[in-house]
């Protein structure tokens, strides 16, 4: 029992800094992005804020496990951060909106909800097509990387017709708060420049210092993720526990897919209580996106580049192929739920909800299987 509750608490608690900088990351990226327009900003500037954590997971599950395990572990973590985001982010948003109004439903656009998540179904189909193929290599991931650029582009051809989100410091509720205090609840920025209002040298501080903590601990949540599936792992100067003994694709797609997901859930909930219902639904969206092509995609190309083609093995490629129905499936699905005539009311939500770890109980299944 040890052995599984000192990697749960590590992740527990990465994922706690990993939301904490996530929030720092966002101000600073807001103030380097401000004045996008709405649907464009929570599609790019948000999700790239709110997916770094993803990159650093697959970067470091690649380069620490290596081949086959890694890529495993990395794929696992963007396919089960798409499904946290798509049915866990946006529902969250919504019920939040709802219990604190008198709505009965939140009409979201179905512009936004349709163009991103076609764009999103072609990269999983892309994705699970390469895979089928048995073998990745450097161009693949050009392939994704290409993907995104293009999406990107067809984003600021389109969306022409938002208007101006025009900036505003964030969390001016906040009192001043001594360094002491900012410490004990790991609010980076005020640890970084204190009580004052952020300029453009300031932005580019925090962005940067944020980023590099988040990778610092990406690393560590990767490491919890390969004791947790391990056999059995050593701790040093602890001693040596036994894990679940199980292909680290599970664990990646449950545990460091919903620890590198709070900076999305946190930020698409703020959208959502300040109004902008486009930005809530489109960060989740746009998150998917950079996920599968970019947090995945980059770290492919570097390691490819480095050591080679990753050749996958059969158990691999039909795990990952029997699971595409549900990526698949659970997309459309919540295309469907999020563009019903009347909007989103709270019962959808929580239906939603409910089909997220309907989900994780089939992936905790077929591990034990396994």
């Amino acid at each position: 029992m040890v052995g599984l509750i000192i990697p749960l608490l590590l992740i527990a608690f990465c994922g706690y800094i990993i939301w904490r900088a996530g929030d720092t990351f966002l101000e600073g990226s807001n103030y380097i992005g401000r004045n996008l327009r709405d649907g464009v900003k929570g599609a790019t500037i948000n999700a790239v804020a709110s997916s770094m954590p993803e990159l650093f997971i697959a970067l470091f599950f690649l380069f620490f496990l290596k081949d086959v395990s890694g890529f495993s572990g990395g794929v696992g973590t963007s396919f089960g951060s798409v499904l946290f985001n798509s049915l866990i982010i946006p529902s969250v948003a919504i019920i939040g909106v709802l219990s604190k109004t008198k709505k009965l439903s939140v009409d979201v656009s179905k512009k936004i909800i349709i163009r991103d998540g076609s764009w999103l179904l072609l990269v999983e189909i892309v994705i699970i097509y390469f895979i089928q193929q048995g073998q990745i290599t450097w161009f693949e991931s050009i392939i994704l990387l290409l993907i995104y650029v293009l999406y990107v582009f067809y984003l600021f051809k389109t969306m022409k017709g938002g208007h101006q989100i025009n900036y505003e410091e964030p969390f001016t509720e906040k009192e001043k708060v001594s360094i002491l205090s900012a410490f004990i609840v790991f609010d980076l920025k005020r640890l970084l420049i204190g009580n004052k209002k952020l300029n453009s040298t300031r932005a580019w501080i925090v962005f940067t210092t944020s980023s590099l903590v988040i990778g610092f601990v990406c690393y560590f949540l990767v490491l919890a993720c390969e004791w947790l599936g391990s056999e059995s792992y050593n701790v040093p100067f602890i001693g040596e526990f036994n894990g679940l003994n199980i292909p680290i694709l599970f664990i990646a797609i449950i545990f460091a897919a919903i620890g590198s997901s709070f900076p999305d859930t946190i930020i698409s909930y703020k959208d959502a209580q300040g109004g902008n219902y486009d930005d809530a639904v489109s960060n989740a969206y746009g998150s998917n996106i950079f996920n599968l092509c970019v947090a995945l995609g980059l770290p492919l190309f570097f390691f490819t580049t480095i050591y080679g083609p990753i050749i996958l093995d059969e158990n691999v490629i039909g795990l990952i192929t029997n699971l595409s129905i549900w990526f698949v499936g659970l997309t459309i699905l919540s295309i469907v739920f999020y563009t019903r005539k009347g909007g989103v009311n709270k019962y959808q939500a929580y239906s939603m909800i409910s089909l997220y770890f309907v989900f994780v109980f089939y992936i905790l299944y077929k591990a034990y299987l396994n």
